[in-house]
């Protein structure tokens, strides 16, 4: 007997990037305008046909190279939300585009669909709104999966299995082996057109392979036309899910297969997929015949096959066996079931993305004071050694978490000129991923926090930086800074200052007036050894660096300023 193996896939055409040709934007939700991350953008060639995707970041931002230049679109795919498709565009060689687009969510809402009278199996072009609905969310996820086996940017963990149980379905044996592997899927069906023709079962002289369909043959207009659909529900936990139910078109009597899609009725994602075979020929083999596929999201929004098996009668010729209505050749003298599962995904450098049974966190470092996210920062969780690094657009992910209550934080050399660093609580469950937003605060914030304004003065500006010395190409604790300013009020012109002194870090924090020039001074003793001018206007913040030099250097002061 050969084995066939249930497998997720979705055809994509590839073509190697000559000189890049470059379409970028955000995805925004409608009503908020806030930013949509993990988010697919797919590009769509002049046929509407998929060439290549994207995935948007937590900022909503995404970058998509076409192949070669000419004319395009962009479709948006995310669960949950309705696609939006931008209009027409030209990319010239090595030029780029930029985009906005805007979604909202499905007009058809999962969590308000009622099965009731839905049972009724019709063809794709005679469904109801609702069966549409459904089936349009679970495209999204088998396409998204096999997209990302292309990508092969992740390692997995996993663990195969083989069993083999008796004619009565008892455990006989068992064996299993754990593997590193880039695909978790690494079989394909074959082709829409010889499954349909030939059935999704091939029986030779004494091998049978068993077939299940990948997303090109779910999706594809022969396998619609030649099936049927409708919707079921099913209560689990607390939780509740929409079956997408199919089975062949009456009168179809090929080796074909029937199951449903299960999806998660509050958000639509698509999270199991059950398969059986009918018109196989022996009862018993239909009855044994079946395969399972279940569906996990990183926390970046990218999907995967989390565990598969599939499993398989295994026929035995004998002498005929005879019964009142029967008259059989064969029999079903056991099952053997192949399959897999993921225990952990992770990156080239060992980070852990995901973890089966363990408790994950996902979020962004993000710098207010900038605009953006926050790269390389240190991101923990306060009282265990879990940590990991902030990507380069601030997003992190830890994993692999114990359940509890903790806390998460993190450090970042431009963090620490503002002070400790905030802690965020969260409440971490086992196979959960918890969301956990880090900033550093606006300049308005931080001037609330460390500044009192005298009464009757506009507010003030903070001022932060570090002393270095540049001989010793190190830090300077306790260096004392002098900050000057050019008053000018109804008393005259006066010369006011402000003193700081650097912490054991080198960092010196001042609050001064925004709307006068500064100049800021390294002081030893009455001397002053480097000068640094300064600026506010309408800033809150400004981030000056102060250099000490040597001597040499010093026969007049040369300041140095780093904004950042």
């Amino acid at each position: 007997m050969r084995l066939g193996a249930a497998a997720v896939g979705v055809f994509l055409l590839a073509a190697a990037n000559v000189e890049a040709q470059v379409a970028r934007g955000v995805v925004r939700l409608a009503s908020t305008g806030d930013p949509v991350g993990g988010t697919y953008v797919v590009l769509l060639n002049q046929d509407s046909l998929e060439v290549t995707r994207a995935l948007t970041n937590p900022l909503g931002q995404f970058t998509i190279s076409a192949p070669s230049p000419g004319s395009y679109r962009v479709r948006t795919e995310q669960i949950g939300y309705r696609s939006a498709v931008s209009e027409p565009f030209v990319l010239a060689d090595g030029a780029t585009t930029e985009l906005q687009l805007v979604v909202e969510p499905v007009i058809v809402r999962l969590d308000a669909l009622l099965v009731e009278g839905l049972r009724e199996c019709r063809v794709v072009g005679e469904q109801a709104l609702e069966v549409l609905a459904v089936w349009d969310e679970a495209r999204k996820v088998l396409a998204a999966v096999r997209w990302g086996e292309l990508q092969e940017e992740f390692l997995y963990d996993l663990e195969r299995f083989e069993r083999w149980y008796s004619p009565t379905f008892r455990l006989v044996n068992e064996r299993r082996y754990s593997t590193p592997t880039r695909n978790v899927m690494p079989f394909r069906s074959r082709s829409v057109e010889e499954l349909e023709e030939n059935g999704y079962v091939v029986v030779e002289d004494d091998s049978v392979l068993y077939e299940a369909p990948d997303a090109e043959v779910f999706f594809s207009e022969s396998f619609l036309q030649n099936h049927c659909f409708w919707l079921d529900e099913q209560s689990r936990g607390s939780g509740q899910a929409i079956g997408l139910r199919f089975e062949p078109v009456t009168g179809r009597n090929l080796p074909d297969v029937m199951g449903v899609f299960w999806l998660d009725r509050a958000t639509g994602a698509l999270e199991r997929l059950e398969l059986s075979y009918v018109n196989v020929g022996l009862w018993q083999r239909e009855r044994g015949a079946a395969a399972d596929v279940e569906f996990s999201r990183l926390p970046d929004g990218r999907w995967f096959v989390s565990r598969w098996w599939i499993r398989m009668p295994m026929v035995q010729r004998v002498e005929s066996l005879k019964g009142p209505v029967w008259d059989l050749a064969q029999a079903v003298v056991g099952f053997e079931e192949e399959g897999g599962e993921v225990r952990r995904v992770f990156v080239p450098d060992g980070r852990t993305l995901y973890a089966r049974g363990r408790a994950s966190v996902r979020g962004l470092v993000y710098d207010s004071t900038a605009g953006r996210g926050l790269a390389n920062a240190y991101v923990r969780l306060v009282g265990t050694e879990r940590a990991t690094i902030s990507d380069v657009d601030g997003s992190y992910w830890l994993a692999d978490l114990p359940e509890g209550r903790y806390a998460v934080t993190f450090e970042h050399p431009r963090a620490a000129l503002f002070g400790p660093t905030d802690e965020v609580e969260v409440e971490l469950d086992v196979s959960q991923v918890t969301a956990a937003r880090l900033t550093i605060p606006t300049g308005a914030t931080l001037v609330g926090r460390l500044c009192q304004p005298r009464r009757g003065e506009a507010p003030p500006g903070l001022l932060v930086g570090r002393v270095r010395d540049a001989e010793q190409d190190t830090i300077v604790p306790g260096a004392s800074i002098r900050i000057v300013w050019l008053s000018r009020d109804a008393a005259g012109d006066r010369l006011l200052q402000n003193r700081a002194v650097a912490d054991s870090s080198g960092i010196y924090r001042a609050c001064v007036p925004r709307d006068a020039p500064l100049s800021v001074e390294l002081m030893e003793g009455d001397s002053t050894v480097a000068a640094v001018s300064a600026v506010f206007g309408e800033r809150w913040l400004r981030t000056i660096d102060v250099v000490r030099r040597p001597p040499e250097e010093s026969d007049e002061v040369k300041p140095e300023q780093r904004e950042r």
